[in-house]
């Protein structure tokens, strides 16, 4: 998408999760190298003429931090702050992609952006700590930064194979495997799908845009849905499903909704994907790339 819109791209990953194939037949500068490394963030900032900076880097998942909770914090919390470090020093915008994890045990829905934390994952923690730095360098060093609490993003690219993988490509793979499909929990969780497409639009916008605020801010639209609900489009493009019922998984949040009202007061009018639309979408690609 930002190809598209005629700027020019420079990727900075180590491949641990992700795949240079992402990136075939795209014409964007890739330097290999790990946000835990100080000389590799300072080489990459130094050595190239940035304008903004999209702060993707993770050790995603839940499950994995609770796993291995110190390369959690590494990567999540180390590799942020390397990588503000460097961004201050230059001056350089920097968004950060944050997690509606750092809510946690809190029950109220929705959720807005004032209602208090309380992390139940090494995760979520550690993004909420990542967070307050990106607002304290923001005071301290008048850096221009905008936080987002990503809410159960999905769609095309994203991982289906590996412990670790997403519940959506996950379940996906199974469809097309004709696998049984893993639900942890009684299914009547809810959650707060948020379609790729749409998270880059927003973030584009916010690129953009002079104006810039350290305060997080949700990015999903109120629309939950259980995981029940969302197994019916499954069953609409996968015949003969099948679902296994297991306990519930440790560090998972029951319910997970976003109150978009912030959100909407920066994006303006702007219609996003429905589920099923992208659902639908992601398992055509799913089906393309992968011969199914």
């Amino acid at each position: 998408m930002l190809l598209r819109e005629g700027n020019e791209v420079l990727v900075f990953d180590n491949l641990e999760t992700g795949s240079l194939e992402n990136l075939d037949g795209l014409d964007v500068k890739f330097i290999k190298g790990d946000l835990c490394n100080v000389s590799d963030v300072r080489n990459f900032f130094s050595g190239n003429s940035i304008d903004y900076c999209v702060h993707l880097g993770a050790m995603g998942s839940v499950p994995r931090s609770i796993q291995n909770p110190r390369g959690s914090f590494e990567a999540n919390v180390i590799g942020t702050f390397n990588l503000l470090d460097e961004a201050r020093k230059l001056g350089i915008p920097v968004i950060y992609s944050s997690s509606s994890s750092v809510y946690g045990s809190n029950l109220k829905l929705p959720k807005t952006e004032l209602d208090w934390q309380s992390p139940i994952s090494p995760y979520g923690s550690f993004k909420a700590s990542s967070e307050a730095m990106m607002m304290a360098f923001s005071r301290s060093y008048e850096l221009r930064v905008s936080v987002f609490r990503l809410f159960n993003v999905y769609g095309p690219r994203q991982n289906p194979i590996g412990a670790y993988s997403a519940v959506i490509p996950r379940w996906a793979l199974s469809g097309f495997k004709k696998e049984p499909i893993t639900v942890y929990g009684d299914g009547n969780q809810k959650r707060d799908f948020t379609f790729v497409a749409d998270v880059n639009k927003i973030l584009y916008k916010v690129m953009k845009s002079e104006e810039s605020d350290p305060m997080p801010v949700n990015l999903a639209f109120g629309s939950p849905v259980t995981l029940n609900q969302m197994l019916d489009v499954f069953r609409e493009y996968f015949s003969d499903l099948k679902v296994n019922y297991e306990e519930p998984r440790k560090g998972d949040i029951r319910d997970s909704e976003s109150d978009p009202a912030k959100l909407n007061s920066i994006i303006g009018d702007f219609k996003p994907t429905t589920l099923r639309e992208g659902l639908l979408a992601t398992f055509d690609w799913y089906k393309k790339k992968h011969g199914f």
